[in-house]
């Protein structure tokens, strides 16, 4: 493979010059093809010399001036191409003929992945984000579980502690594709674990121990709702999205800060509630939710995917947000949310918008609302 490697074809640069082809196709709206080529992903027997030539020859076969090679850091090549002229055959349809049959077509698709621009810069970016390893998370070491003591313990702490440095805070944003300034919607409010069990659990793990998990999650909501019932909140209220457990509807401190809300600031705290809970108990949250939104407050779906907007439709659900975060599988994900979003009946809110890509791919789709460091950059 390394001979091959070294053999590779002329090419026309590397990362930065295929993000700025990119950039330009999408500024011009110029039609191109392009063609991820994934040579690592031949599977054992077509990963010779020769098959990685023949698809290393084809991929310059098209030097017409126009045509050009990016090589990546990771052994990666993307191959643009203008549009195949009539009755010629394009860019995919050639690389595919290298293989010559070789391959069945679902492990063909991870050889050779077609993209077209400008429609799916958003995905171009993306993968080449994950070809320079900017995706990539370290594993963090294996913690000890989180026990009935422990939380006992973090519960008596509760009583008394400030829960707001235990929280990530992002505001959500308008960002025009158009252009324009950042318009500030309302600030994102959601525990840090890492934070919780660092400065409650003593490093112990919540997540392998769900049902403890799940009372440490509506303490330290039910702490956070607790501190804007006070003064300082009420005379400086803000407009605020919350994640809350089920449970934390019927809570005490939700119908102590209901009481002491005035129902024109009751709409500023607008309400996640994640689609896992949904599934798993369909009536509670019926019943919260009409609690909720008879009381004059606003709901939000948190969907991990948009595969749940399918089995969780946001009008008949009865919400009026839905937040998906970014992912680099979310490009290639079907799902309903280029029509939701475009429909306008509910805001949505593509979160973890950290780059470029992210947000150029959420503009493709109808996303006009962001929340992630794109965001924050923008808002200095």
């Amino acid at each position: 493979m390394s001979a091959a490697m070294r053999s590779a074809p002329a090419v026309d640069g590397g990362a930065a010059e295929l993000a700025a082809a990119v950039r330009h196709c999408t500024a011009t709206e110029s039609p191109r093809e392009l063609v991820w080529l994934r040579p690592t992903a031949l599977p054992p027997g077509l990963d010779r010399p020769h098959h990685l030539k023949l698809l290393r020859d084809a991929a310059s076969s098209r030097r017409d001036g126009v045509s050009r090679v990016f090589a990546l850091p990771d052994g990666d090549l993307a191959v643009l191409a203008p549009p195949a002229r009539p009755g010629s055959p394009g860019l995919f349809a050639t690389l595919r003929a290298a293989l010559d049959g070789a391959l069945p077509e679902a492990e063909l698709r991870r050889v050779l992945r077609p993209l077209r621009l400008p429609d799916e810069a958003g995905a171009v970016l993306v993968a080449l984000e994950h070809s320079l390893g900017l995706d990539a998370v370290p594993a963090a070491p294996p913690r000890p579980p989180l026990d009935p003591a422990t939380l006992a313990e973090a519960e008596r702490a509760l009583v008394q502690a400030d829960v707001w440095p235990l929280h990530a805070r992002q505001d959500v944003c308008r960002l025009p594709a158009e252009g324009g300034a950042a318009e500030l919607l309302r600030e994102d409010v959601r525990p840090l674990p890492a934070a919780v069990a660092d400065r409650l659990l003593g490093g112990r793990d919540p997540a392998a121990a769900p049902a403890l998990a799940a009372r440490l999650a509506e303490a330290v909501a039910g702490r956070l709702l607790a501190s804007l019932a006070r003064p300082d909140w009420l005379g400086a209220p803000r407009a605020l999205h919350l994640p809350l457990p089920l449970a934390g509807f019927s809570s005490a401190a939700f119908l102590r800060l209901d009481a002491a809300l005035p129902r024109s600031l009751k709409p500023l705290l607008c309400l996640g509630v994640a689609a896992a809970e949904i599934l798993d108990d369909p009536d509670g949250f019926g019943f919260s939710r009409d609690f909720a939104r008879n009381r004059g407050y606003r709901l939000a779906l948190e969907a991990p995917d948009p595969a749940a907007l399918a089995v969780l439709p946001p009008g008949p659900l009865g919400v009026e947000v839905v937040r998906l975060p970014f992912t680099a599988a979310l490009p290639r994900a079907p799902g309903p949310l280029p029509d939701l979003a475009r429909a306008g009946a509910v805001e949505v809110v593509l979160a973890a918008a950290d780059s470029s890509a992210a947000v150029a791919w959420g503009w493709q789709n109808g996303v006009t609302l962001f929340q992630g460091r794109v965001v924050q950059r923008r808002r200095g």
